[in-house]
């Protein structure tokens, strides 16, 4: 998806063609669930996409699930970077999230690159993570996809581009930019232990 062409993706329904929004988002780390990594919980529009709460709900009480996980984006959206899984059990579905980076969704994306994983808890608009700790959510693996050196160089660019925005000549917003997608990957790399 990130190639000079376009390439059609294919749908199990019509439904999954529609990126599904983020409404809510937050981290939570455990020690006992994926090695104590701050993992970001994604609350995901599941209002036209019920099929999104039965799957969680599938996975939660059934067996482990099977998921692919790859990185792209629409041409019809700008300064976003979608993240699309394919599930393939316990029931067949996709989903594309979209992250919109003038949203601030490039914390959510630098979170689940560095720890390769994130939750995801269907919801609406107005849930927050603190509100509904007894929702059910699963744990999504988000391997290296090969990603990351794309990213770097979208995010970059991104952050100089706002930099520059609020009133930074081009050598301190490049600077600026570096510095700030420095700190937030050394406030995401944060690890609970046992002990």
């Amino acid at each position: 998806m990130f190639r000079n062409k376009l390439t059609d993706i294919p749908l199990f329904h019509a439904r999954e063609a529609v990126p599904v929004r983020i409404v809510g988002d937050g981290a939570i780390s455990t020690a006992g669930v994926g090695d104590g990594r701050m993992l970001p919980v994604l609350i995901l529009d599941a209002t036209d996409r019920p099929d999104i709460a039965e799957y969680i709900r599938l996975h939660r009480h059934g067996g482990p699930g099977d998921v692919k996980v790859q990185w792209g984006q629409l041409p019809a959206l700008h300064d976003t970077v979608v993240l699309m899984l394919t599930v393939l059990r316990p029931a067949q579905m996709k989903m594309i999230i979209a992250f919109d980076l003038r949203r601030n969704h490039g914390f959510l994306v630098e979170q689940i690159l560095g720890m390769n994983g994130m939750y995801i808890q269907a919801g609406q608009a107005g849930d927050r993570v603190g509100a509904t700790m007894d929702h059910p959510r699963i744990v999504v693996e988000v391997p290296d996809t090969g990603f990351r050196p794309t990213w770097d160089k979208l995010y970059y660019k991104f952050t100089v581009k706002k930099l520059r925005e609020a009133g930074l000549d081009r050598a301190r917003a490049k600077v600026a930019a570096r510095d700030a997608i420095a700190k937030l990957r050394e406030i995401g790399a944060f690890r609970m232990t046992n002990g």
